[in-house]
């Protein structure tokens, strides 16, 4: 990298009192050079660690001011956006976090992959420094290249990332976002919490704007803008064209906060069609399901008929969520799905747990994300987690 790239990491690495082995080597010089941390390198891995701080630093000069520091930061960690760069925020982090953990956040900061937390075994290099040298030395002469010369970036799963990329401003911390979401009528209580909200909506409304560029426009489709108050009606036109709306939310980097920002009752219309959606698929996958009786495929086949008459209007989703109907289903065939809402389980919440899967970004790896959404009942019942979302 340059200097003026390696200035700027190096200035993040200091103002958090962090400092991992690193080497430097000048390519006009032609030599490595060795840092040397000194005592310094002991008050750094002491600040934020109580335990190694009381074990090994009892003799140093510094010792009560250390504990000191820690003591009066541990309450305050988690009134802080990690990825805010300000003197206040940078003297809390370190008094409260261990130094290793405090490298992640500078990392974090400069938009760099994490480093592994695994103890390194230095045997690992006899077997992989010859294939690590001969990229080098390829990717450094003619026949060296970009891994993604594309720009693309690729998922660990092998699919290409569908997520508008972030700005800087954009990156928020897990603690902040999670208060931003728990916080009523949308309105934190942090000033800060505030601030970041208000960047996090411009990246989701920049994000629309991008998607919508790229060709997901329909004839009678509201006009947007970017603006809050085109906002509204582009999303009530997207919960009638759901699928359009499902890839929107898989574009946008705050999903949570679409959902966050509907109305109550759009919020639960949107809900109350999904499960629509869910029931009349359901019911025509197993028309088409070779093990199901006879008699069970009939009564779905007349079953759909009746609740589609209307395009989903009030009476077709009252018809599709009947709850003696999904029980006669199941006495017809025993493993059918119950697509009902359960008892205990109230209309709003049915409602607002079949957006879920769609809101939540991370649902896809979380323990209940790779069950089928007819399943979504008995997920609720025995999962807080989702009970609390709904």
């Amino acid at each position: 990298m340059d200097d003026t790239t390696a200035k700027t990491m190096l200035g993040h690495y200091a103002r958090l009192h962090v400092m991992p082995v690193f080497l430097v080597l000048k390519r006009h010089e032609g030599h490595f050079y060795g840092v040397n941390h000194g005592e310094i390198a002991t008050k750094w891995q002491a600040e934020g660690d109580l335990a190694f701080t009381q074990e090994n630093c009892v003799n140093h000069s510094w010792y009560p001011d250390v504990v000191a520091h820690i003591e009066y930061s541990q309450g305050l960690l988690a009134q802080v956006d990690f990825l805010n760069d300000d003197e206040t925020t940078n003297t809390i982090i370190i008094g409260a976090m261990e130094r290793r953990a405090r490298l992640d956040v500078v990392h974090d900061r400069l938009n760099l992959g994490r480093m592994d937390r695994d103890p390194y075994d230095i045997a690992i290099l006899d077997g992989v420094l010859k294939a690590e040298a001969d990229k080098l030395h390829a990717l450094a002469g003619t026949g060296g290249g970009s891994a993604h010369p594309t720009g693309t970036i690729v998922a660990p799963d092998g699919d290409s990332a569908r997520r508008n990329p972030i700005s800087a401003q954009g990156k928020v911390a897990r603690s902040t976002l999670e208060r931003i979401l728990d916080a009523i009528n949308a309105d934190p209580e942090l000033v800060s919490d505030r601030a970041k909200l208000r960047h996090l909506k411009e990246e989701n409304l920049s994000a629309i704007k991008v998607w919508l560029r790229r060709g997901h426009t329909q004839p009678r489709q509201p006009q947007f803008h970017g603006g809050t108050d085109d906002f509204l009606p582009l999303m009530t036109w997207l919960v009638m064209h759901r699928t359009a709306l499902h890839d929107l939310l898989q574009f946008v980097p705050y999903p949570e906060l679409i959902a966050k920002f509907l109305p109550r009752e759009m919020l639960l219309r949107w809900g109350d069609l999904e499960l629509y959606d869910l029931q009349i698929a359901t019911m025509r996958q197993l028309v088409n399901h070779e093990e199901v009786p006879i008699p069970a495929k009939e009564y779905c086949r007349s079953w759909v008929a009746a609740c589609t008459t209307e395009d989903g209007s009030t009476r077709d989703r009252q018809l599709a969520k009947d709850p003696q109907r999904w029980l006669r289903l199941r006495g017809l065939y025993t493993a059918a799905p119950m697509c009902s809402c359960p008892p205990g389980v109230t209309e709003d919440c049915w409602r607002v747990l079949h957006t879920l899967p769609h809101v939540v970004w991370a649902w896809s790896v979380t323990p209940w994300g790779t069950y089928p959404r007819t399943q979504l009942g008995s997920i609720y019942q025995v999962h807080p987690a989702v009970q609390q979302a709904c």
